[in-house]
């Protein structure tokens, strides 16, 4: 009789037994593999059910890899840049005070403030063309150009690579002082003698003097002293009359010593200057006066010798506050204005603005070019905000912003106080030296007081600093968040050890087990059976 071998007697024991052997193999080398590699599977097949959550693992984990390495850089240059910047702050305060101080002092001591100024505006330029990582951290998104040129050509000009003349700060100020100080050097006021004409046709007596301003006073942009009103005079010898400008003629005013003035007699008239801020001055008659004076004037042997000294007194006086006020002005209009420009405004024919002198004196602004004139800062610019040229990606939906850029006002206000120094102080034997000193400091100070009024360059120290904090918290909460993960993927993709030995030494029992039962059933027949 033919027998269906898989429904013969004893082939469905047979079956399992071998499949239950194979079975026990395949466990045994699943175990070895395990144990050898420390791996639960060598697959993501082989995870089962854990191997979603394994990817996602990965993926997260590889993220955050990533964004570690983005902040440790950020971090980095960040703190580079709040040292650099806490420096740049320093530079201005110390200026600053030494300029306060010497205001105090009985004798100023010019020479010593130049030189400090010079020397921190230096240190303040090189701060600012710090690198880290092989990137520079103040030209904005530029992080490849160095963003400040360096203080020679800034302050004495170059020649470039095409054979240009770039005038500095130095060509840049005098142009400005030359246009607001005018021929006479009185600010461009035309002053009439006793007995001269006028620039209108006038002609005075010998006992009046006249003032007439420029044309270019009550332009915009301005140039040198504008009247701002009609003089004030005290007792009954002096009397002034004023003309306001009117259809394009400039103001003047003439100053008529009628009668021979008491001793403390004065007259007294404001100037405005072209940034918005005034001058006044006053002169008194006296009993006797030296010629030099710029306050008072003395009574002569009768009116026309007393205006010829009153004459002589104001043209002392109008030298003095064009030598210190308007020249300070000056200085500090063109220092902040150069500071003002760089490569993206020049190309926007905008800034930085040099003075040019028509063929009748009159003077204007006209654009600076980069093939006429240096550009100090060559980073990135626009009207974005500076910290967003610069941002690393911390987290999956979180940034920091970490951009600056060195033309930001509140710094260039700085560098500009300390060119107003270094460039505006006068030598310490110059006669109107502390009238020089006290002009130059005050609008010096206006400008490194960026260091510490809002807008200020230790806001933005405190940007970068916050900035630097959020760094900080975002890394530990990636690395608690990286731990958290790593335990998940170790717990579904690492076979442990001890455990994985233990089955292994089970399953070899249970399969030398089974081989020696089913050796010994190979072997059994009736025979032995029945014995």
């Amino acid at each position: 009789m033919t027998a269906i071998t898989p429904f013969a007697a004893g082939s469905y024991t047979t079956t399992r037994n071998t499949t239950q052997l194979l079975a026990l193999k395949n466990q045994l080398s699943t175990l070895s593999t395990q144990l050898s590699t420390g791996l639960t599977a060598q697959t993501y097949g082989g995870l089962g059910t854990g191997r979603s959550t394994a990817l996602s693992a990965q993926s997260t984990l590889s993220a955050l890899t990533g964004y570690a390495a983005g902040i440790t850089a950020a971090q980095t240059r960040t703190q580079v840049a709040v040292t650099s910047l806490t420096q740049v702050a320093t530079l201005g305060s110390s200026t600053k005070t030494t300029l306060e101080n010497g205001s105090q002092s009985t004798a100023v001591n010019p020479t010593a403030s130049k030189t400090l100024a010079q020397n921190n505006l230096e240190a303040a330029l090189d701060a600012l063309n710090q690198s880290a990582g092989g990137s520079y951290l103040f030209g904005g998104s530029n992080t490849s150009t160095e963003p400040v040129v360096d203080a020679d050509k800034i302050l004495n000009g170059t020649i470039d690579s095409n054979g240009n003349t770039l005038a500095g700060l130095k060509t840049a100020i005098s142009e400005q002082v030359t246009a607001d100080l005018g021929a006479g050097s009185n600010g461009r006021l035309t002053q009439t003698s006793p007995g001269g004409t006028t620039p209108t046709g006038t002609t005075l007596s010998t006992t009046q003097v006249g003032i007439t301003e420029d044309t270019s006073a009550r332009s915009t942009p301005a140039f040198g002293f504008a009247l701002a009103g009609a003089p004030t005079t005290t007792g009954s010898a002096l009397t002034a009359t004023y003309t306001p400008s009117a259809s394009g003629s400039p103001a003047s005013f003439t100053v008529n010593v009628a009668t021979q003035p008491a001793v403390g007699d004065n007259m007294t008239f404001t100037l405005n200057l072209p940034d918005g801020t005034s001058t006044t001055l006053t002169l008194s008659a006296a009993t006797t006066e030296d010629a030099t004076s710029t306050t008072s004037f003395a009574i002569g042997s009768d009116t026309s010798a007393t205006a010829t000294n009153l004459s002589t007194t104001l043209n002392n006086a109008l030298k003095a506050a064009a030598s210190s006020t308007l020249t300070a002005s000056a200085t500090a209009r063109s220092a902040t204005n150069f500071f003002s420009a760089s490569s993206a405004t020049v190309a926007a024919g905008t800034a930085p603005l040099r003075v040019t002198t028509d063929a009748n004196g009159e003077p204007s602004y006209t654009p600076g070019k980069a093939t006429d004139t240096v550009i100090w800062y060559q980073g990135e610019d626009g009207n974005s905000d500076p910290r967003s040229t610069q941002s690393v990606q911390v987290s999956a939906t979180s940034t920091v912003q970490t951009g600056v850029r060195a033309n930001e006002t509140p710094i260039a206000n700085v560098l500009a106080g300390l060119a107003t120094v270094a460039l505006g102080m006068s030598s310490s034997s110059d006669a109107n030296a502390t009238a020089i000193y006290n002009a130059i400091s005050s609008r010096a100070q206006t400008l490194l007081s960026s260091t510490d009024t809002s807008p200020s360059v230790q806001d933005t120290v405190t940007e970068l600093s916050l900035a630097s904090t959020r760094l900080s918290n975002a890394a530990t909460t990636n690395t608690a968040t990286q731990n958290t993960l790593q335990n998940t993927l170790d717990g579904i993709e690492q076979a442990p050890t001890e455990e994985i030995a233990t089955k292994l030494l089970d399953l070899q029992n249970r399969l030398q087990a089974s081989y020696q039962i089913t050796a010994s059933l190979s072997k059994l027949s009736l025979v032995n059976y029945i014995s």
